[in-house]
């Protein structure tokens, strides 16, 4: 296939880059596909296209806005990307893993190649797939500390930081066992190896700490990246929400929230489509209150470790001056 039809179609998603051969990889993927998935990482096409970076950087392909969700998890991002995701309006970008190739490359590279490459991923990101429509990327936990360099880069990306009140992602991971323990130490160590953690722990100190103590810092190194992305840009182009307000008001949310991003979605149809009857991630049925219940019983078994983790994290956000409220509220 030609480089150029590749490159003029955003169906032709840019998943990967491979540094060794200086290649993006391209998968099909039409924005039906993209508001059925998950996560884009699970998809696998059967069809890839490799695109040499100095091929697809010559093009000049159509841009349309290039929006992001930047969370801290097990708040609702995943459902809140659905919900916005409206044929012709939106398409909403879940998790993109071609970001964590970027970080992996900046890693080893210079700050300027790295953001040279970042300035070229987001182009290709931001290709539309229609006419006037917005693309919205949900942040994976790496992809988040790319927010703010993709917004320099970017005059029209605008921002809404999502946080779960800490108490609350660490319910939710205590109340899937070993498992969301493991998850909790997963995120810490993706983090840093990402040199993205709010707090360097040797490995020794690693495993000095509770999988919950663990989870508390990558959710304070989530919280140092919404403060330093609102103080960079301001309320016109970052605002925030916190999990309760979203999933506990979702049309009042939900309104606002496409206000910021400057998206013409249609709400009610949104919210009449029942999509948010829907379990995000496993499609089955879904209910608020009923996840709130979840939770409240989860904090009654697990509170006092809990709420012993989250005194721990309040001292150390004191002490490395991280904010524990949220930049200019929606």
């Amino acid at each position: 296939m030609e480089t150029a039809e590749i490159l003029a179609d955003a169906r032709w998603f840019p998943l990967g880059y491979d540094e060794r051969s200086d290649e993006f990889r391209f998968g099909w993927i039409p924005p039906e596909t993209h508001r059925a998935l998950t996560f884009i990482s699970d998809f696998r096409p059967a069809d890839l296209q490799s695109v040499s970076r100095a091929a697809a950087m010559g093009a000049q392909p159509p841009q349309a806005p290039l929006h992001i969700i930047l969370h801290s998890g097990l708040g609702g991002s995943t459902l809140l990307a659905r919900v916005l995701a409206q044929q012709g309006v939106v398409t909403t970008l879940k998790e993109p893993p071609i970001l964590t190739d970027v970080v992996a490359f900046g890693l080893r590279s210079s700050e300027a190649a790295r953001k040279e490459l970042l300035a070229h991923v987001a182009r290709l990101l931001a290709r539309p797939f229609s006419p006037g429509e917005a693309l919205i990327s949900k942040m994976s936990s790496v992809g988040n500390g790319l927010t703010a360099a993709i917004a320099e880069l970017r005059g029209d990306t605008q921002i809404l930081c999502l946080q779960t009140p800490l108490d609350q992602m660490l319910a939710s991971l205590a109340s899937k066992g070993s498992e969301g323990r493991m998850g909790a130490r997963r995120l810490f160590i993706g983090l840093q190896n990402a040199r993205m953690s709010c707090v360097a722990l040797s490995e020794a100190q690693v495993r000095e700490h509770s999988d919950l103590q663990l989870a508390a810092i990558a959710w304070l190194s989530t919280q140092k990246m919404i403060w330093a992305a609102a103080s960079k840009f301001g309320a016109e182009r970052v605002r925030s929400i916190d999990s309760e307000h979203l999933l506990g008001r979702p049309c009042e949310s939900v309104t606002a929230i496409a206000g910021h991003f400057r998206t013409s979605l249609d709400v009610p149809a949104r919210l009449a489509s029942g999509v948010l009857a829907q379990h995000a991630k496993t499609g089955e049925p879904y209910d608020a209150r009923k996840r709130a219940n979840a939770l409240r019983q989860t904090l009654r078994v697990h509170g006092t470790e809990i709420n012993a983790v989250v005194d721990w994290a309040r001292k150390v956000a004191d002490a490395i001056g991280i904010a524990w409220d949220l930049p200019y509220p929606l």
